[in-house]
């Protein structure tokens, strides 16, 4: 914010969709720990590249968790008197979003060095 002046404007141009980008994230990691989550498959993955497999429970992990946070207000403002407590504890978890969005950020770089063959299983 110190560099870009007007970074709390377009800060405040992204806001109104990010209910929606929160709840797209969390179905789509909802989905996804469906096909790459399965007892066994997750076991054989961590066996055979544990870099890998940690990577993947840690993008699904952090997708839904940042859907849950991103998501967090819309659905507070379905509810009848949770608007303010879905601000309040938005307010509350900003610090963590960070956290957890450098957490997913590393893992997909992980998992995209894995996909693209720059790493090998094995």
């Amino acid at each position: 914010m110190a560099k870009k002046p007007n970074a709390a404007e377009l800060i405040g141009k992204i806001q109104p969709y990010q209910a929606t980008i929160g709840i797209a994230l969390l179905g789509w990691g909802i989905y996804n720990l469906f096909v790459y989550i399965g007892i066994s498959m997750m076991m054989a993955l961590i066996k055979l590249a544990p870099l890998l497999g940690i990577a993947v429970l840690g993008m699904l992990g952090s997708s839904i968790l940042l859907g849950i946070l991103f998501g967090m207000p819309m659905l507070a403002k379905l509810s009848a008197g949770g608007a303010a407590k879905g601000e309040e504890l938005g307010k509350k978890l900003a610090g963590v979003q960070v956290l957890i969005g450098l957490i997913a950020i590393g893992c997909s770089l992980i998992f995209l060095l894995y996909r693209f063959q720059i790493l090998k299983l094995g």
